[in-house]
């Protein structure tokens, strides 16, 4: 994919993202999380003394390394326009009409897609499908 390419293909990826559907960002933030496999530590005495849990854990291991795969091998190759896709299209989904419901997973879940897609290149076969399964899922080809 020709660098021109790439960004036609990332900005239609982007204003995608700006016309999601309350549902369509309530079904990507429900499989993005179930994708995540989130685990919400127990309340213990320890947890308490370490200032309680701070939140969740993603227990996706697979899904945590091609993130910072992806991200990395952006960094390193210099591809800022990508990275900078992945953040646009996050944003474009806080002012669609999702912002009426838990955008979160879904905001991941687009960004995530868009990165993979910008430096579809540079990373494996498999990353690329961890990245971008609850887009397809949900919205279609990546």
């Amino acid at each position: 994919m020709s660098h021109d390419t790439s960004n036609a293909a990332l900005q239609t990826m982007i204003d995608r993202a700006g016309r999601i559907t309350a549902d369509e960002a309530e079904a990507l933030d429900v499989t993005w999380k179930a994708d995540e496999g989130i685990l919400l530590p127990e309340p213990s005495a320890s947890l308490a003394i370490q200032g309680g849990a701070d939140g969740r854990m993603v227990t996706n291991a697979d899904l945590v390394a091609a993130w910072q795969h992806a991200l990395d091998a952006a960094g390193r190759a210099g591809r800022v326009e990508e990275i900078e896709a992945a953040q646009e299209a996050g944003r474009a989904v806080r002012h669609s009409d999702a912002r009426l419901r838990d955008r979160a997973g879904a905001e991941e879940a687009v960004r995530s897609a868009v990165l993979a897609t910008g430096v579809r290149d540079l990373v494996s076969d498999d990353e690329y499908a961890t990245l971008t399964a609850a887009w397809r899922k949900v919205l279609g080809e990546a």
